[in-house]
């Protein structure tokens, strides 16, 4: 997988945490846009994703801490990251959100 090379070579972990991430980030970004499969256009946010969740392992829960004078503090997502994947949201009418389908071309 193209994707979990991607996210071991940025952050130097093993193939399951590498894999586990991306699916949370895939499941994240789905929930968020309305959707069934991610856009092409989110793949990078996916990766991005799934590299800050890899890099909070073992600080969940936390905002921020001071440890030898060293502060360091955590955000949820970056504003870039929100700002993309609200661009890709689909509406919900009556409880659904209605996708194009691939082969559906639409009128202007």
């Amino acid at each position: 997988m193209i994707l979990a090379e991607m996210v071991k070579s940025v952050t130097g972990c093993d193939d399951l945490t590498a894999v586990s991430q991306l699916e949370l980030a895939e499941m994240d970004i789905l929930r968020e846009t309305n959707r069934k499969s991610i856009p092409s256009a989110l793949l990078s946010l996916q990766i991005d994703i799934a590299v800050i969740r890899i890099n909070k392992l073992g600080s969940e829960g936390e905002i921020s801490r001071s440890q030898g004078g060293v502060n360091v503090s955590y955000e949820s997502l970056p504003d870039y990251i929100h700002k993309a994947v609200k661009n890709w949201r689909l509406a919900g009418v009556g409880g659904h959100a209605f996708e194009q389908k691939k082969n559906e071309t639409t009128l202007r």
